[in-house]
Protein backbone atom coordinates (compact mmCIF):
# COMPACT_ATOMS: atom_id res chain seq x y z
CA UNK A 1 0.00 0.00 0.00
CA UNK A 2 2.94 2.14 0.46
CA UNK A 3 3.88 1.66 -3.17
CA UNK A 4 0.56 2.32 -3.89
CA UNK A 5 0.31 5.62 -1.93
CA UNK A 6 4.12 6.69 -3.29
CA UNK A 7 2.96 5.96 -6.52
CA UNK A 8 -0.35 8.00 -6.58
CA UNK A 9 1.83 11.08 -4.75
CA UNK A 10 3.71 11.21 -8.29
CA UNK A 11 0.80 11.09 -10.23
CA UNK A 12 -0.47 14.30 -8.74
CA UNK A 13 3.07 15.91 -8.95
CA UNK A 14 2.98 15.14 -12.74
CA UNK A 15 -0.09 16.55 -13.00
CA UNK A 16 0.51 19.98 -10.80
CA UNK A 17 3.64 20.37 -12.92
CA UNK A 18 1.41 20.18 -16.28
CA UNK A 19 -1.08 22.57 -14.68
CA UNK A 20 1.59 24.97 -12.88
CA UNK A 21 4.70 23.87 -12.94
CA UNK A 22 7.73 24.19 -16.31
CA UNK A 23 6.50 20.87 -17.74
CA UNK A 24 4.20 21.24 -20.77
CA UNK A 25 0.66 20.09 -20.44
CA UNK A 26 -0.67 16.86 -22.21
CA UNK A 27 -3.22 17.48 -24.68
CA UNK A 28 -6.31 17.75 -22.52
CA UNK A 29 -4.87 17.79 -19.01
CA UNK A 30 -7.38 19.58 -16.85
CA UNK A 31 -8.07 20.27 -13.24
CA UNK A 32 -10.23 17.07 -13.55
CA UNK A 33 -7.29 14.70 -13.66
CA UNK A 34 -5.83 16.72 -10.50
CA UNK A 35 -9.13 15.75 -8.61
CA UNK A 36 -8.91 12.22 -10.18
CA UNK A 37 -5.39 11.60 -8.78
CA UNK A 38 -6.47 13.42 -5.15
CA UNK A 39 -8.65 11.12 -4.74
CA UNK A 40 -6.77 7.94 -6.13
CA UNK A 41 -4.30 9.16 -3.25
CA UNK A 42 -7.17 9.47 -0.36
CA UNK A 43 -8.32 6.40 -1.12
CA UNK A 44 -4.97 4.75 -0.83
CA UNK A 45 -4.19 6.73 2.66
CA UNK A 46 -7.79 6.02 3.71
CA UNK A 47 -6.74 2.09 3.30
CA UNK A 48 -3.58 2.44 4.70
CA UNK A 49 -6.02 3.97 7.27
CA UNK A 50 -8.02 1.06 8.05
CA UNK A 51 -5.58 -1.70 8.01
CA UNK A 52 -3.62 0.09 10.77
CA UNK A 53 -7.10 0.55 13.14
CA UNK A 54 -6.17 4.17 12.80
CA UNK A 55 -8.82 6.80 12.81
CA UNK A 56 -8.26 9.15 10.31
CA UNK A 57 -10.94 12.07 12.04
CA UNK A 58 -9.36 12.21 15.06
CA UNK A 59 -6.01 12.21 13.13
CA UNK A 60 -7.13 15.21 11.48
CA UNK A 61 -8.57 17.13 14.75
CA UNK A 62 -5.97 16.47 16.26
CA UNK A 63 -3.86 17.85 13.81
CA UNK A 64 -5.88 20.89 13.22
CA UNK A 65 -5.40 21.29 16.80
CA UNK A 66 -1.69 21.62 16.75
CA UNK A 67 -1.53 23.71 13.80
CA UNK A 68 -4.07 26.07 15.18
CA UNK A 69 -2.11 26.67 18.24
CA UNK A 70 1.40 26.67 16.83
CA UNK A 71 0.17 28.86 13.98
CA UNK A 72 -2.48 31.42 15.16
CA UNK A 73 -0.19 34.13 15.61
CA UNK A 74 2.68 33.29 12.95
CA UNK A 75 1.28 35.37 10.31
CA UNK A 76 -0.10 38.50 9.86
CA UNK A 77 -3.79 38.71 9.63
CA UNK A 78 -5.48 40.32 6.43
Amino acid sequence: MVATMTEECGEVARVMNYLYGDKKKKEGETLEDLKEELADLLFTIICIANDQNISLVEAHERKLEKIYHRDNNRYQRK
